[in-house]
């Protein structure tokens, strides 16, 4: 049975019923249920239930772009329950670059992943798919694979180049029904026009617009993995089995960018000790005074218990003041800013590091980034012999008068160019890239 999004699912929900066949389905009317909540009706967000949660983790890019982006040109209480988002591939058998899974990887040629022994961390990209449960992959860097058991994280990138081929075969999420980077990042999927017919039309202050859940997890997942190709994927080296192969290297991400220019930090932050030496280390490096961390479960309990401990009752403890308290009022932990020598912390959680299926994994989590420190606010640099400021992290997106290629959508069959075949299908592509000002402001740890 294909979900169906019924009218009474949400209350308040506005739903046309007779749309009198004036409506069609086009790319610039799709709407998700998240984004009509959100600019619509915030009272409807909590009625937004999947089991695993939506799977989004889209975070850090929001902050920092606040909804704005720079152009370029040149080169839904009746629910459906997903499982998680994310397809992470444990204990697969690497020999040489041949990977053999115990369960299917869904994966398909010039999908990105990333791979971890615990210790290291690889990327590779995948050039040819044996079975749905072997694949090859050639490396992006110059170190050779780890051979054994290995864990790889499927749904993290794609990368082509321009003009490439897309995919012809989608991913889909089976729900069960119960009662509630320039780089160019692509995706497709792909539908039967019985399951189309299952959307929704509602009406926004903005006109009608239409919901299908399916489009709904496909776009969700899309804007997941150009945030991790954005924030994590490593330009492959020129040297590389990939890059010889004639792949399209992608771009540096914003980790890697840290890594080479920035400020690099063993272990978490667990004390005001340490906080005064990054606030040392930021006036060595540049002139910004204010950062944003994005962390870790652990680091944000850390924080917590660090912050709650400068304020101790206990013999030669330091005291830095009162507050009034009643039986009515709730005790609130949670501490998620700090000055300390002149320069101001804001810790805040990143949820893709603490999601099982990505960075949250137990070998990702002992591998890959713990928190990420971005300077606030921002500074000069000169563009086209004009001096301007900016943020000190942009995203930009390839665009001219003619394209805008920020999630550039193409639809095929009943939402777009007619087909013989009985199904709908959607392209979606991103040609973009990220723009770290002033790096060695930046931090990393691990």
């Amino acid at each position: 049975m294909a979900f169906q999004l019924n009218e009474n699912n949400l209350n308040g929900l506005s739903v046309i019923t007779d749309t009198n066949n004036e409506l069609r389905r086009t790319p610039e009317n799709f709407t998700s249920l998240l984004n009509y909540s959100s600019q619509f009706q915030p009272g409807l967000m909590k009625e937004l239930v999947y089991e695993n949660g939506k799977g989004s983790i889209l975070g850090l890019i929001k902050a920092v772009s606040k909804g704005k982006s720079e152009p370029y040109q040149n080169d839904y209480i009746q629910y459906a329950v997903t499982n998680r988002l994310h397809n992470l591939l444990k204990d697969v058998v690497v020999v040489g670059n041949e990977f053999t899974s115990t369960a299917d990887h869904k994966l398909r040629p010039r999908d990105v992943i990333r791979i971890t022994d615990g210790d290291k961390v690889f990327q590779a990209i995948v050039s040819s798919v044996i079975s749905d449960k072997k694949f090859i992959a050639l490396n992006d860097g110059l170190e050779p694979f780890t051979e054994g058991n290995v864990d790889v994280m499927a749904d993290f990138s794609s990368r082509f180049r321009k003009g490439d081929t897309p995919f012809e075969v989608g991913k889909k999420w089976d729900p069960k029904m119960r009662m509630n980077y320039t780089h160019v990042h692509k995706d497709f999927f792909k539908v039967s026009d019985s399951d189309l017919a299952n959307s929704t039309w509602i009406e926004t202050p903005a006109g009608p617009k239409w919901v299908n859940f399916e489009m709904e997890r496909f776009y969700t997942s899309f804007d997941n993995q150009w945030e991790l190709t954005l924030v994590l994927h490593e330009r492959a080296h020129d040297n590389s089995d990939s890059a010889k192969a004639n792949f399209d290297q992608g771009m540096f991400g914003l980790a890697q960018q840290v890594k080479m220019h920035g400020n690099i930090a063993e272990d978490y932050i667990r004390s005001t000790k340490d906080l005064s030496n990054l606030a040392k280390r930021a006036k060595q490096q540049g002139t910004c005074r204010e950062f944003t961390y994005y962390v870790d479960h652990d680091q944000m309990a850390l924080f917590r218990e660090m912050m709650s401990g400068v304020n101790s009752s206990f013999l030669n403890g330091s005291n830095y003041g009162a507050f009034n308290n009643d039986k009515d009022m709730a005790l609130n932990l949670d501490f998620v800013s700090v000055k300390i020598d002149g320069v101001q912390f804001h810790f805040t959680s990143w949820s893709v590091l603490d999601d099982p299926t990505l960075l949250g994994a137990a070998k990702f989590k002992s591998s890959e980034l713990k928190y990420l420190g971005i300077p606030s606010g921002v500074t000069h640099i000169t563009e086209n012999g004009n001096a301007i400021t900016r943020p000190y992290l942009d995203i930009l997106y390839r665009q001219n008068d003619l394209v805008n290629r920020n999630k550039q959508t193409k639809f095929w069959g009943v939402l777009g160019q007619q087909s013989k075949d009985d199904t709908s299908s959607v392209e979606l592509i991103t040609e973009g890239t990220n723009r770290a000002i002033a790096l060695n402001n930046y931090f990393i740890g691990y």
